[in-house]
This record gives C-alpha cells, structure tokens and sequence, in this order.
C-alpha cells in the first residue's frame, strides 16, 4: 500500500482576540484557522490502494496563551476548560479533523510539543478522542518519534534548551494524577514557558508583536528588555540554574542528550550557546542603568522606542538569516546528522516556525514550519544607504510601538508532503506553501511575507 504522509506543526490554537477586535493572544487567528480547515478537507481520503495519514507535529493548542496564563496548568480541572475554550474558539479546525478520520478514513497522528504538555494529561487524552471521534487516531506523547519506513519526524523542541521536556518527570505527574494522587513535587518549569508567561504575555496585551518575531527564546530577550519588560536577568539566571538542576548535558556529535530521560543525577550543566549567551548581553546593554525594573511604565516611550531600535539593529541579520530555508542552527543540524548516519532518509521537525529543506549527508531535513502568524524587518534595514537604512529601521519601530502591524504580519502556513511507495521507499518529499500548493523557496518566503504573493 502507498503512503501519503502530510505533515504540520505549531498550529498553536488557542488564545483570546484583543479588545480592540484585532488578533491579541490569537497568533493563529480565524482568518489562518479557516485556511487550515480547508487544507484538511483538501487532502485526499484514504483507499484500498493509498493510505494518507495527516501528522500534526506537536504545540497543536497553546495553553501557554490561554488565561489564567500558567507555564503548566497540572489541574486536570483547569487544564480541561482551557481545552473546551481553545475548541470552542477554532471550531472549523477540529470539525475538519473530525471529517478526515471520519469521513475520508484517513489516519491522524498527534504528536506532543511544549506549548501542549497538558494534551498528555489523562483526561485530556480522553477529552482529545472524544472531540476527534471515532477514526484511525493516535497520540505520541512519551518523547516517542513517529517513524514509517527511512523517515523520522518529531516536534524538535528537545533538542532546545529552553523548551525540552523532562519526560520522566511528566510521567510522573500522570501517574499521579491517574490515581488522584496530588502531583507532588511540582512539574518543573520550562525556561521557554517561564519567559513566554512572565515575560511575553505581559508585554503582549500592549505590543501585540512580541511573540511574532524571529528568532524567539534568547531572541525574545532584548526586545523584551528594550520594552521595559520586568524579569529579564530572573529568566535568565532560572534558564542557567535549570540547566544545571534538571538537564543533561548534549553529546558533542551527535547532539542528542546524554541523558535519555531528560533529568539529570547530578547536575551537570547543559550547554548555553554563544548565540543565547550574545542576545542576553544586549538585553543586559539594553536594560536602565544595568537595573532590572519591574514595570512597563518606569520607562519613557522615547527611550524604549530607541532601545528597541538597537535591539532590532543589532538582531537584523539573525532575523533575515532565519527565513533562508538552506540555514539550520547547530542545535538542530548535529541531531539531524546524527539521524542520517542511522539511515533515516527524510527527518522532519517542527517547533521552530521556520520552514527548512535542506540536504544533509544522505538525509533530507524538512521543517514543517508553522500555522501561526509571522513578521518580517522592511527591506531597506540591509540597503547600503546608511541612512535610509535607519529612516527605514525608525518607521518599523514605531509601527511596532503603536501596533500599526497590518504592513508586517503575515499569515505563511506550510506544510510537508512525502510519498512512500509499496515497500516504503521514499518516492517524494518537499515543504510546500499551503496557500498555493508551490514548494518553498528562501526568495518565496520573503516575498511572501512582504505581501507580494498572496493565496492562490
């Protein structure tokens, strides 16, 4: 039988539109929400002679975005009316999925990320079926990898130092929660989620860009620090301390943990890239008098416009760099080189938000990219007029201060398709932009995200 794989990640559903009516915590809002419903219902049922099978690689809802924000919501109770809400407020979504396991037979693979943990939790699994119906569906949430044939796929987030999670932990916690045992000691908190709850979401009800630009994690910290934002030096001190308290450390050629489990026995420090160690001495460069504040408030609009003009200045190549679709991070290319050596033909992540090909070794790498919304630096901030670069770089930051965001947000949904033939060798594989169906390119990327090419 002939495999059809379709693959998507960082759907992240979920969150509450702004007073004003615009996005606000939605970073895939009901415009992308209806796009995606009617890529679902696009792709073909199953047969006798084919199988498809969709796989949803992992931060399918966002619980993170979800108010009373949390960075692990453990109450079952709690963690189930966040889930009723984020259904409730993409419905065509999971009417859609219903359609495919049911209508068109077609099997469906949920894979957890780290916006998601809670998806795991016991009468979560049973409130996901239950909303999924009755089909082919399957839930990998155990750090397990979805493998068919030579192709490998999983979300990716654990190889983040940030955002990698300690399974045996999270096993622990459904255990306990499986015999209404009280979840004793707590979950331990991810740094990502930490920055995301106490750092983010603050900022976001009056910058509604902040969760949009590339890169994110340490990426987030200057422009967080240039905003006034309260925490900055606690995000980062709990990201160090955690890495020595919970995590292993990284082999150096492979890049996969050393520790399977994710905890380590003694505390051996994970490795802290020069890249994440660069972005937090300029949030230090950018926060007053080298003091944390607490408040939003304590800085005058002039000075944090013209922080923030730094912060993007100095992150702008990173940021363009980000969209090449041939770049990967070490972080993600030792795992990936590792993967190949092992003779997996096609690897597949998500949880960056950006869409990859790349060829390394004998292995295709693809990342899913993302459903939520997106942001891009104008043109000019890399021109060589001096000058215009930075009349050009000023403009977008006070559009930015004022939330004059309909120039530079974007809606860019991707997917992965890969065909497999009777004896499951590959026969095709390729990233493809779901408003047109056109496999992704660096240039299309950007154009795309400047406005020039719109749904077909």
């Amino acid at each position: 039988m002939r495999q059809h794989l379709y693959v998507i990640s960082d759907l992240h559903l979920g969150g509450d539109p702004a007073e004003d009516g615009t996005a606000g915590f939605q970073i895939c809002p009901p415009a992308t929400q209806k796009i995606l419903a009617i890529f679902i219902d696009g792709l073909p049922a199953a047969t006798k002679e084919t199988n498809t099978r969709l796989v949803i690689a992992g931060d399918i809802v966002d619980f993170l975005a979800e108010e009373p924000f949390a960075d692990f919501t453990e109450d079952e109770t709690a963690a189930l009316a966040k889930f009723h809400n984020i259904v409730k407020n993409t419905k065509p979504v999971w009417e859609s999925l219903r359609r495919f396991v049911g209508e068109k037979r077609g099997a469906l693979t949920l894979m957890l990320g780290n916006h998601d943990i809670e998806l795991s939790l016991p009468s979560l699994r049973e409130a996901l079926h239950t909303e999924l119906g009755e089909g082919r569906v399957e839930f990998i949430y155990d750090n397990e990898a979805f493998t068919v044939g030579p192709v490998l796929i999983e979300h990716g987030n654990r190889f983040d130092a940030w955002n990698a999670v300690p399974h045996g932990a999270l096993r622990r916690v459904r255990s306990q929660l499986s015999r209404r045992l009280p979840v004793s000691p707590k979950f331990p908190t991810l740094p990502g989620s930490r920055l995301v709850v106490e750092v983010m979401n603050g900022l976001k009800k009056d910058f509604h860009f902040i969760d949009l630009l590339k890169p994110e994690k340490a990426g987030a910290l200057p422009v967080a620090a240039a905003l006034g934002a309260g925490g900055v030096r606690d995000v980062w001190k709990f990201f160090v301390n955690f890495s020595q308290t919970w995590f292993s450390d990284y082999d150096e050629t492979t890049g996969e943990p050393k520790n399977q489990e994710r905890i380590a026995a003694g505390g051996s420090p994970m490795r802290i890239s020069a890249k994440d160690q660069e972005f937090y001495n300029l949030a230090q460069e950018l926060l007053p008098g080298g003091e944390r504040i607490s408040i939003v408030g304590e800085l005058s609009d002039k000075a944090r416009r013209e922080a923030l003009f730094k912060a993007m200045r100095k992150m702008a190549d990173t940021h363009r760099e980000a969209y090449a679709i041939d770049h990967e991070d070490e972080e993600y290319l030792k795992p990936i080189q590792h993967a190949a050596s092992k003779g997996w033909q096609v690897v597949v992540y998500g949880h960056t938000h950006l869409a990859k090909r790349k060829k390394e070794g004998n292995a295709l790498y693809l990342n899913t990219g993302t459903w939520a919304d997106l942001m891009r630096m104008p043109d000019e901030v890399w021109q060589d007029d001096a000058n215009k670069a930075r009349e050009a770089l000023y403009a977008f930051v006070d559009d930015l201060f004022a939330n004059r965001l309909d120039a530079w947000r974007r809606s860019l949904p991707t997917y992965a398709h890969i065909e497999l033939d009777d004896n499951l060798a590959v026969k095709h594989a390729d990233v493809y932009f779901a408003s047109d169906d056109e496999a992704i390119t660096s240039e299309g990327i950007w154009q795309r995200l400047k406005g020039e090419v719109t749904s077909g």
